[in-house]
């Protein structure tokens, strides 16, 4: 199931006022039961998940800008349909057996938050795993965090270098 195309659908039944209020709380919730069908596998990663020490950008800042202004995230408004819309990728994510924060939108907020990570020392396997990217993305987060800002010195550049060149 694509909870977040469903989601996306409900959403707009919702503010298309196509549906009340009542039906899309109804219809949500069991949208977001779904989860329950779940194989052993898949129900362990989401409690793993839910309960486990992952970043979470809503933690931080509900409210984020994405870095990519035409992200589908900037349209939303409310707090809650922020929450839903970051839900329903990460169940999508899960079902499909990829790193949890797979297509969701990159802030600000992340790549200060990968920088502090690097400048503590963390491993290269502790920050992917707490980060819940495809290395590709965590490179390229990386990259762009260092393109530029700061110079050829810097221990955050050494450090994010050396996670780069990490196997």
């Amino acid at each position: 199931m694509n909870y977040h195309k469903e989601l996306k659908d409900l959403i707009w039944l919702k503010d298309s006022q196509s549906i009340s209020e009542d039906e899309f709380i109804k219809r949500k919730k069991k949208l977001f039961t779904e989860k329950n069908k779940f194989d052993g596998g898949k129900k362990k990663l989401l409690v793993h998940f839910n309960n486990g020490n992952y970043f979470k950008i809503e933690e931080i800042n509900i409210h984020f800008s994405p870095i990519n202004p035409h992200s589908k995230y900037s349209k939303l408004i409310s707090k809650q349909d922020k929450l839903d819309f970051l839900h329903s990728k990460r169940l999508g994510n899960i079902d499909k057996n990829k790193p949890i924060n797979t297509g969701l939108p990159d802030s600000k907020e992340e790549s200060e938050a990968i920088k502090a990570m690097i400048e503590e020392g963390e491993s290269r396997q502790k920050i992917f795993y707490f980060f819940q990217r495809s290395e590709t993305v965590l490179h390229k987060i990386i990259k762009k965090t260092l393109a530029g800002e700061l110079d050829d010195e810097d221990p955050y550049i050494l450090a994010a270098k050396r996670i780069l060149d990490q196997t």
